[in-house]
């Protein structure tokens, strides 16, 4: 009860405070202040409707008072707020065309510019606010200013102007989300002017730690960040920002096309594992996106990468069955060609060819199809037949890749002279082309068929010199170290066949070197160098090297008068060897002779009998009848 009586006697002292008030108020002030009053009471307590309402009634009750411009400005802030932006704009114009010295002219001039902005008036907007910045250079509103005129000028291709004034931005405010908005900016028009590193550093400022001030400019900034790594061609780095920004915006629109830039930058790394499943997946997900058919066509291409030619046939005649104005069309139907090339179907690969001839879809039509038709010759074996097609091609786009095939054409003829020529034109008009290292690998090899190997070094030098871990690398020290091994430049053998093994140590021509290397030693009488390598040979699973080195560790330990550890070294040989080898024989013969050693004549006996019945060596036969003349009975 009591709670009740305090209760009721706080409202009657508030309303006697109500009614008090409102009593001293009439008594005091006029009708023209009561309306200002009111009406800026309730625009600074955010009743804007009211406010409306009383500062419209004044200034159709008060139309010359002395405050016109007051409430003129007032009521245009309240329309303002309100989105009624044609109204507020002509009162925000009445009051600084009608009053040139108003106190918050600059204020207008700003929300008048934003005004313009809505209603697309670019220019409108830009004299408001370059009027500000001429007329008010301490504005406290100046960061927007610059802000917004750097969007301007941008949206007009002005774009020196606008990066000028976003700098300016950056520089100025105090406002996280607005320097960041203006990295954001920054970081767009270095991308158009194809600045990439700098717009690569501006979008990382505009998501600093990825903790956003705006989430918005947080995730422009991060799809844009991984646009320009794809289009700098850094696909890994792409991807990883791809992933992020794609795990915050899944369920927003431009998800998708995300997903489809992960299965793009996995295609481009070469990952088709993981492209495939992420391309299968955003085929399943967005079977209406515009870039459905380039998925078809980018799992076609990978399909056919990986030899699933069923898939990939399958994938590209998707796009094929569509319209023929599909700019997918034509390099979809030369998937399908090469497709049949690589499964040396030339009957499907000639029928995919017509078809092509009718197709008109290319700009340098009968280049493409000339070029078609000799890789096509070239791939059936009919080497002689593709040339006129590539000689066709040399004044074209494919005169690269021309050359490269005219030189490998005549170095499968034997035309070694004209290969050589050709490969020196290639190398000098396209010093960086791809087929680069295979031609200078080639043309090494001109030269040890046509006998000059100082000429064949030095291609291989020049390829060795240029290139890192590469399997054309690889070659060319195997062919420099078999050069020297023949020319008894055993110091330079050494060296190419150590740098094989250092290089490329999982390889099999790296146990082919281990074995010449083995020899090398052997010949020197280093014989701990050369067990080293023969050893290393045993590691390994070359058949055709495991009896060699079996045979030559067996020599070995003979040398040393180790006899036992001789025997069952040219033993394992003989498990090894086939009879063709040239070690074959020799086997036996030293199996014979440690056999006779031990005084076991009758084993020694069928060891020279085998070579004397099955060898073809006629010195190797006579050795062994010489050797049997020696052998007595127990």
């Amino acid at each position: 009860m009591a709670k009740r009586i305090i209760l009721y006697t706080l409202f009657s002292i508030l309303m006697i405070g109500v009614f008090f008030s409102e009593a001293v108020v009439s008594r005091t002030l006029g009708e023209d202040e009561k309306l200002i009053w009111v009406g800026t009471g309730a625009f600074n307590d955010g009743f804007y409707d009211i406010a409306e309402k009383q500062f419209s009634q004044f200034l159709r009750d008060y139309p010359e008072h002395g405050k016109l411009y007051d409430i003129c400005y007032l009521l245009g802030k309240t329309l303002y707020i309100k989105e009624k932006l044609k109204e507020s704009r002509n009162l925000f114009s009445k009051v600084i065309n009608e009053n040139k010295q108003f106190e918050y002219t600059e204020y207008i001039l700003f929300w008048l510019a934003d005004i313009e902005l809505r209603f697309g008036n670019n220019e409108g907007a830009r004299r408001y606010l370059v009027s500000i910045l001429n007329r008010y250079p301490k504005f406290e509103g100046m960061d927007q200013v610059h802000y917004f005129l750097g969007l301007i000028e941008f949206g007009s291709n002005r774009l020196s102007q606008a990066e000028s004034h976003f700098k300016k931005v950056s520089v100025i405010s105090k406002n996280t989300e607005l320097i960041q908005a203006s990295h954001f900016w920054l970081g767009i028009l270095s991308y158009k002017q194809n600045r990439f590193d700098e717009a690569t550093g501006y979008f990382k400022m505009a998501t600093p730690d990825f903790k956003p001030a705006s989430a918005l400019f947080f995730k422009y900034a991060q799809f844009w960040l991984g646009e320009t790594h794809l289009k700098q061609g850094k696909f890994d780095e792409a991807k990883s920002i791809y992933r992020t920004f794609y795990e915050r915006i899944k369920e927003e629109a431009f998800a998708q096309e995300v997903h489809w830039k992960l299965g793009f930058c996995d295609y481009q790394i070469g990952n088709f594992k993981e492209a495939i499943g992420t391309l299968q997946s955003f085929k399943t997900q967005f079977k209406d996106s515009p870039l459905i058919l380039f998925t078809h066509y980018l799992l076609g291409e990978m399909f056919l990468h990986n030899s699933d030619y069923s898939s990939s046939t399958k994938e590209l005649n998707v796009i094929l069955t569509r319209s023929k104005e599909n700019p997918l069309w034509g390099i979809a139907f030369l998937s399908l060609f090469w497709n049949h090339i690589q499964q040396n179907d030339f009957s499907g690969a000639h029928k995919v060819f017509q078809r092509l001839q009718k197709l008109n879809h290319f700009d340098d039509e009968k280049a493409v199809l000339q070029w078609l038709n000799a890789e096509m010759t070239f791939m059936e074996g009919r080497i002689t037949d593709s040339l006129p097609y590539y000689f066709n091609v040399l004044n074209t786009k494919y005169r690269e890749k021309a050359l490269s095939r005219i030189g490998k054409g005549y170095f499968f003829e034997n035309k070694f002279r004209e290969a050589i020529t050709n490969f020196d034109i290639l190398l000098l008009e396209f010093p960086n082309s791809p087929n680069t290292e295979e031609s200078l690998f080639i043309k090494g090899e001109c030269f040890i068929q046509s006998g000059n190997w100082t000429q064949a070094l030095d291609a291989y030098r020049l390829l060795v010199q240029n290139l890192r871990h590469h399997h054309w690398k690889l070659f060319a020290l195997t062919q420099m170290g078999n050069i020297y091994f023949s020319l008894k430049e055993s110091g330079e053998a050494e060296k190419a066949f150590k740098k094989v093994i250092e290089d490329f140590p999982h390889h099999p021509l790296a146990t082919l070197a281990a074995f010449r290397l083995g020899k090398l030693f052997f010949k020197q009488n280093n014989i701990l160098e050369a067990i080293h390598y023969y050893s290393m040979i045993l590691k390994g699973d070359r058949l055709e090297l495991l009896g060699g080195a079996y045979f030559s560790l067996g020599e070995i330990f003979y040398q040393q008068g180790k006899y036992d550890k001789s025997f069952k070294s040219f033993e394992m040989a003989l498990q090894y060897l086939q009879e063709s080898s040239p070690w074959f024989f020799l086997t036996h013969l030293e199996i014979g002779n440690l056999q006779r050693k031990n005084g076991k004549y009758e084993e020694a006996k069928r060891s020279y009998l085998t070579i004397l019945n099955h060898a073809k060596d006629e010195d190797l036969k006579k050795a062994a009848a010489e050797l049997l003349r020696y052998i007595e009975p127990n």
